[in-house]
């Protein structure tokens, strides 16, 4: 669906439950995504990232479960978010966040967001995460403050199948 990687025959599409996205991951970094045919369309092209190494990491293949965005999680602190998580759930790497939201739009034309921010597990120094939102028309990578209440930051969390 994102244009890239090898197709997969999958036996029994991933399932989600109410509240959650189930998306199957081929193992491709935020890098890669970007560079896609639908990251060159539908992600602003930024470089910042690249010097993470979290921006090249590709994470184990397979059915992913996230919650985008955490219920109740709006104007928290990132101790506060990783509070309310669920048994099971950990905060959601960015490229998976990242995936499921280009994944999402493409399906539905929905912006799971409403034009806000969602933050991911990586950090950038010490008092920053990464966080993602949907702004004219793309996907936005950014980083915000961890203990910040002021803005709307919702939390996404992930779970393996």
């Amino acid at each position: 669906m994102l244009g890239f990687g090898e197709p997969r025959a999958v036996p029994q599409p991933p399932r989600a439950v109410k509240g959650e996205i189930a998306i199957l991951y081929g193992g491709w970094s935020l890098q890669a995504l970007r560079g896609s045919p639908i990251g060159q369309k539908l992600m602003h092209q930024q470089e910042w990232y690249d010097r993470y190494p979290w921006s090249s990491e590709e994470l184990p293949a397979g059915v992913y479960h996230l919650r985008i965005p955490v219920p109740e999680s709006n104007r928290k602190t990132a101790s506060e978010q990783e509070q309310i998580l669920l048994e099971g759930e950990l905060m959601a790497p960015v490229i998976l966040v990242a995936s499921a939201l280009l994944a999402h739009r493409l399906q539905t034309g929905e912006d799971l967001l409403k034009t806000e921010y969602t933050c991911c597990r990586e950090r950038v120094l010490f008092v920053r995460r990464v966080a993602v939102l949907w702004t004219g028309g793309q996907l936005y990578v950014n980083s915000c403050r961890i203990e910040d209440r002021r803005r709307a930051l919702w939390a996404s969390s992930v779970r393996t199948a």
